[in-house]
């Protein structure tokens, strides 16, 4: 898929947004309200882009696109952010992982963004991952690479609600292992640290059992690589994925192919954060409210995919 481009972005190649006087006012209000990493420059909210230890889907939605922008213009100083994010920001001439734990934040400083809100065109482009990562491991797949991302944990102070039931995935390693290599990612305590405690869903070694590759598994032999850049790895070289309301939503929203996504409870539905999905690399999105839509979709989703894989 091509990306959309922008045709406002080109008059930025030529004039090159500098400091004014304004801006660095600005920078030292911020500065003395606390925020030393917003430094606006020419008419971009800041030439660094801190994440403030975000959520990690609108990191992927807001801040990486963002910082891209920032970085083709030749205008990005600085990116800051969690552990193990340098792999997301291969373009930044300075990246600090200075933050241990994700939090929700209320407003994004250096982007000037609420969360849900569409994010602003002009100063927005997602980088292609798909192309920086599709050749960097060799995973050598013998069949069409289904990726299915799955969460379980508190959300929003009530017991889990996005997640992919155990039955609902016995009836997809049924209906598509024939097909394809299932590759099982659902991250734990060891791999995300937030601000949402991760239960078990105890779906594990039931999946194991069935022929199903757990992530963590295929993980051993890439520990040379950070998590979140054998993550990128993987979808780079899947055309196929089932995943859930979320961060990890918002990763796979960043590459080409074809995605089934479960919404049960979110604000991304009600904000329309789904439509900006399509702007973001993914070929084609359904989204669906449970699994008994999914079940009904996965049919037309494997015939279409014949064409595709």
């Amino acid at each position: 898929m091509q990306r959309n481009q922008n045709p406002r972005l080109a008059c930025h190649d030529d004039i090159k947004p500098t400091f004014s006087w304004s801006n660095r006012l600005a920078a030292l209000k911020h500065r003395l309200q606390g925020k030393p990493n917003v430094r606006p420059i020419g008419p971009y909210p800041s030439s660094i882009v801190d994440s403030q230890g975000c959520e990690f889907g609108y990191e992927m939605f807001y801040h990486v696109p963002y910082a891209y922008h920032l970085a083709k213009i030749g205008c990005l100083q600085r990116t800051v952010s969690c552990s193990g994010t340098k792999c997301f920001y291969f373009f930044s001439p300075d990246h600090r992982e200075v933050y241990d734990r994700r939090q929700f934040v209320k407003h994004l400083d250096s982007i000037d963004q609420r969360p849900h809100e569409s994010p602003d065109a002009n100063r927005w482009e997602p980088p292609n991952f798909a192309a920086h990562y599709g050749n960097k491991i060799d995973l050598s797949f013998s069949k069409p690479l289904l990726l299915i991302f799955n969460k379980y944990n508190v959300e929003w102070d009530h017991p889990p609600i996005n997640f992919l039931s155990t039955a609902f995935l016995d009836r997809v390693v049924q209906k598509t292992q024939d097909r394809f290599s299932l590759v099982y990612l659902r991250p734990t305590s060891h791999i995300v640290h937030d601000h949402m405690p991760v239960g078990n869903l105890n779906e594990k070694e039931r999946l194991r059992d069935q022929g199903v590759i757990l992530a963590e598994d295929l993980y051993e032999d890439y520990q040379h690589l950070s998590f979140n850049e054998f993550q990128l790895c993987l979808l780079s070289q899947s055309q196929h994925r089932i995943a859930v309301q979320g961060g990890a939503a918002y990763l796979n929203a960043l590459f080409p192919g074809q995605m089934m996504l479960l919404h049960r409870y979110g604000g991304e539905q009600l904000h329309g954060n789904y439509i900006d999905f399509k702007r973001m690399g993914v070929t084609e999105l359904t989204v669906h409210n449970n699994e008994f839509d999914m079940l009904d979709r996965l049919d037309q989703f494997n015939h279409s995919l014949r064409h595709v894989a």
